[in-house]
């Protein structure tokens, strides 16, 4: 961990507020609305202790934790939409407190800022670095949604879902580190090894989402994913348990899907596949430089912790 990493986090606050203010009104009540929950700033933490730890300046680390907490913003409101969620972060989500163009507008909006951010950056070839970076990465988040909006409710498979799930979530925990990575040129074996850590953990990460959108769900609804029909790793291995009488039947009684997924053991098998994961991960480390095992075992040990409270989850 950065050792003043919270007086950097606090310039973080500072830099994404300014950002958040704009001279009209509609969008700037938008944007006030969305940006009232800043969440847990994973990102910015990410970014700032792989700054410190390859040695990079401390403004170059700052600013772009802020373009990727400005990134993952936008990405939050558009995804929101294609997902029909209608709570972010404890609060009703944009799109559904003021429409669907006005979610669209403002992750456009900050879509556009977090570019505008990389030129704050001092050093001009660093710049160019992380626009390129991060043109990729918004591509990739493009895609990756794209994948998940033709998924085939209760007929994806296994791999497929890996792989769906890998593209969807993963290049917003690659895309701190990696570009802290490229401005310290490390070296095109770095950036390869990171990439499939940060696969394998995006993976972990949206299995441990999945199960808390079954199984934290209040008793008396439907959970979003059931109810919207979208791809979860709960619903995913219904196909390898199940015959087709029963898939078909669950296709048409989503009260009855619910108190399958929850009753089941297949929250057991989507545990030990997360542990697999992280052990994987664990073994891969040496891959990293020494001074980066800790930022990703950190990363390890809360989608650890997030995922034993299931353990014992009837």
């Amino acid at each position: 961990m950065i050792s003043n990493e919270s007086d950097s986090l606090e310039s973080v606050k500072k830099h994404l507020a300014k950002s958040f203010e704009v001279n009209e009104k509609n969008l700037s009540l938008w944007l006030n609305w969305h940006g009232e929950s800043e969440g847990k700033l994973i990102r910015s933490h990410l970014a700032l202790s792989t700054g410190e730890a390859l040695g990079l300046s401390k403004h170059t680390a700052i600013i772009w934790a802020v373009v990727c907490e400005l990134i993952h913003s936008a990405s939050l409101l558009h995804d929101d939409i294609c997902d029909s969620d209608e709570i972010r972060r404890g609060k009703v989500s944009v799109w559904k407190n003021f429409g669907i163009p006005a979610a669209i507008c403002t992750g456009d909006y900050l879509i556009a800022e977090s570019f505008k951010k990389i030129t704050e950056i001092e050093q001009g070839w660093h710049q160019n670095i992380l626009l390129g970076l991060l043109s990729g990465t918004v591509k990739e988040i493009v895609f990756g949604q794209s994948g998940d909006l033709s998924t085939n409710f209760l007929n994806l498979g296994w791999e497929d879902y890996k792989n769906v799930a890998m593209a969807k979530t993963s290049p917003l925990i690659c895309l701190p580190m990696m570009g802290m990575f490229k401005c310290a040129e490390l070296g095109e074996p770095y950036y390869i090894n990171l990439r499939k850590i940060t696969d394998e953990i995006g993976l972990a990460y949206q299995i441990v989402n999945d199960l808390e959108n079954i199984l934290l769900n209040q008793a008396n609804e439907i959970p979003t994913d059931i109810k919207f029909e979208r791809m979860n790793a709960l619903v995913v291995l219904i196909k390898e348990k199940s015959s087709e009488k029963e898939i078909n039947f669950l296709k048409k009684n989503k009260e009855e899907l619910k108190q399958f997924l929850i009753s089941s053991n297949i929250k057991d098998d989507l545990i030990e596949r997360i542990q697999l994961i992280l052990v994987n991960i664990k073994d891969s480390l040496h891959l990293m430089p020494i001074v980066i095992r800790p930022i990703i075992s950190s990363l390890c040990e809360g989608i650890d912790k997030k995922a034993s409270q299931f353990i014992y989850a009837k």
